[in-house]
């Protein structure tokens, strides 16, 4: 899960900063400030769960837990549906079918596990 988690944090941080930029640089032009001002909430929370996945990663490289394994692919479902949701209603125009609140559920219960998983390690 180390290798696979890393992976997608590289590439989640990577299109998150592509798509900040984009969203700083190419979109003012195209979007209102209120749409922008949506995708920007996307990228904000693909990076701090591309950040959380690096976390997790580690974490998984020193503990072997269902738990912390759920979790990093809880986060990747959340930025998946919270953020992918985020740029298909501004840039797409795609109407929004009720999948942000699937994606943020994804990320509290990720972050629960992570509690969870964390209080259950054993003690030095």
């Amino acid at each position: 899960m180390f290798r696979i988690f890393l992976t997608l944090a590289g590439f989640f941080g990577c299109s998150g900063v592509i798509l900040g930029s984009y969203s700083a640089h190419g979109l003012t032009k195209v979007l209102s400030p209120d749409q922008i001002a949506i995708f920007k909430l996307g990228v904000q929370y693909q990076m701090y769960h591309a950040i959380a996945l690096i976390g997790v990663a580690i974490l998984t490289k020193l503990y072997t837990s269902i738990l912390l394994t759920t979790a990093g692919w809880l986060f990747t479902i959340g930025i998946l549906f919270f953020a992918g949701t985020m740029y298909s209603i501004t840039y797409f125009a795609l109407p929004n079918i009720g999948t942000a609140p699937i994606g943020g559920i994804a990320f509290i219960v990720g972050w629960f596990l992570i509690c969870l998983a964390t209080w259950k390690l054993p003690a030095k």
